[in-house]
């Protein structure tokens, strides 16, 4: 899964200035415990909004999604909830005076207006297009929340079958925007100049999307890529047997959620470097391979991942009281105590401790921890393309793929196809490492090996 990061490691705002022209780029520095940290906020506006995506460019982060922005006066708020992270500043001649502050820890930020570095991403389309493109919104009536998202449609007559779109875990947009790729945009994309009908939204909370992103769980994004099937059904260019599901990473075991339900006729589901471990499995595989890459002693990584697995396995029992988070920062502190010197010379017990917290007491972490796919994966019926990247670090294809084929196998579905590509990482890219500091090098945002496999797959699927 993509991991859910600190300001110190990859960081996402939302920004919104004054009536005056304040969209472009502004940049400033922060001062991090000595390391010069630079940023950059990138604003555009829609009608009487704004919104803006960050940029680490040491940390190679860039066009990350953020979540909320306020102004009144020349008072700026910003507001990246999944990060834990709070902007505010005012405006004060060709600056912007303010406070960062992550996880309660404040940083002077200065912000002056400048010139924003092009990224090359030549697979970004680029108008005219040879389809339509709607800005559509739909509800999720059950939680009283409004999606907001955009539906590309053939240039012809006719109904078409038609592809929702589910983005990996993060504050994502409609385009899944990471690293300053797009995935979802290239991906709508291609599959609509191949006669399909596409719907990408933005994540509950984020965008134009109304709800609570922070508070959102699994289970609660699941009952919205049920709401955008529901949606597609009222649309009359969409073939309504030929409804199918991509997802991505987290998405991937969103796909199997809704369509094990048996309510939505789901025709497909492509599942995209999708889990098949349980969500604890998942993150101690992910921390195994991030301390490997940072060369800890295999001694050290052992000790270090059960007190992990003790942290993460005691999260069941949490309910939020003082108590249960002195048991916790008591835990991390030991946790921290473990680590080689040259980690522990990156961050104090103090900064650690704080920025593990909140992020792993979220109830989507809570949540997502205890998760199985296997007991939605079992009763999945329909036809299920399962690819992974052999580079990636973030869902491990071995085994994943293994334990996809082995729960699709127990429920009596051979309706099913698994892929392992070399060489490409968790977004797909083609890679030398598979290292999450790779993504935003990497020119290319998709395979186009694997943008040609998915519409041959799911062109053979809707003709059966």
């Amino acid at each position: 899964m993509k991991k859910r990061v600190s300001i110190l490691l990859l960081l996402s705002v939302t920004i919104s200035l004054a009536a005056q022209e304040i969209t472009g780029s502004w940049s400033g520095t922060l001062n991090v415990m000595g390391n010069r940290l630079p940023v950059v906020f990138n604003i555009s506006r829609t009608d009487s909004l704004y919104s803006t995506t960050m940029d680490s460019p040491a940390q190679n982060a860039f066009g990350v999604p953020t979540t909320k922005t306020t102004f009144s006066g020349n008072r700026l708020e910003i507001v990246a909830t999944g990060l834990g992270i709070f902007y505010q500043g005012t405006v004060q001649g060709d600056s912007i005076i303010g406070t960062f502050n992550q996880g309660g820890i404040p940083f002077p930020l200065v912000l002056k207006q400048s010139g924003k570095p092009l990224l090359n991403r030549p697979q970004e389309p680029l108008p005219p297009f040879p389809y339509r493109s709607e800005e559509v919104k739909f509800p999720n009536k059950k939680d009283e929340i409004e999606l907001s998202g955009s539906l590309t449609i053939p240039d012809s007559t006719g109904r078409f079958p038609a592809v929702v779109l589910i983005a990996g875990s993060g504050p994502h947009d409609r385009d899944e925007t990471i690293f300053g790729h797009k995935p979802f945009l290239v991906i709508a994309d291609h599959l609509t100049r191949n006669g399909f009908v596409v719907l990408r939204y933005d994540k509950r909370g984020i965008g134009n999307s109304t709800g609570d992103y922070q508070g959102a769980t699994t289970r609660d994004f699941a009952a919205d890529a049920a709401a955008a099937v529901a949606y597609l059904k009222t649309r009359r260019e969409v073939m309504q047997s030929a409804i199918g599901l991509i997802g991505h990473s987290e998405g991937g075991l969103i796909a199997p959620m809704v369509a094990s339900s048996g309510k939505h006729d789901i025709r497909f589901i492509v599942l995209m470097a999708g889990m098949g471990e349980n969500g604890l499995e998942t993150v101690m595989e992910q921390n195994r391979i991030s301390m490997q890459q940072l060369n800890m002693e295999p001694e050290n990584i052992e000790q270090s991942l059960r007190a992990l697995r003790e942290i993460f396995e005691s999260l069941s029992e949490w309910e939020g009281r003082e108590a249960d988070r002195v048991v916790l920062r008591d835990r991390l502190s030991q946790l921290w105590e473990q680590y080689p010197l040259f980690v522990k010379m990156k961050i104090n017990k103090e900064n650690f401790i704080r920025n593990q917290v909140n992020p792993i007491t979220t109830p989507w972490y809570r949540q997502f921890l205890t998760l199985d796919p296997s007991q939605f994966l079992q009763k999945v019926k329909c036809p299920v393309l399962a690819i992974n990247g052999e580079n990636d670090t973030q869902v491990v294809p071995e085994k994943n793929l293994a334990a996809i084929q082995s729960a699709l196998d127990r429920g009596g579905n051979r309706r099913y196809e698994l892929k392992a590509y070399p060489r490409l990482n968790h977004l797909f890219q083609e890679s030398e490492t598979g290292r999450v500091d790779e993504y935003g090098k990497i020119e290319q945002t998709i395979s186009p090996e694997v943008l040609s496999d998915i519409t041959a797959w799911i062109k053979k699927q809707v003709k059966q």
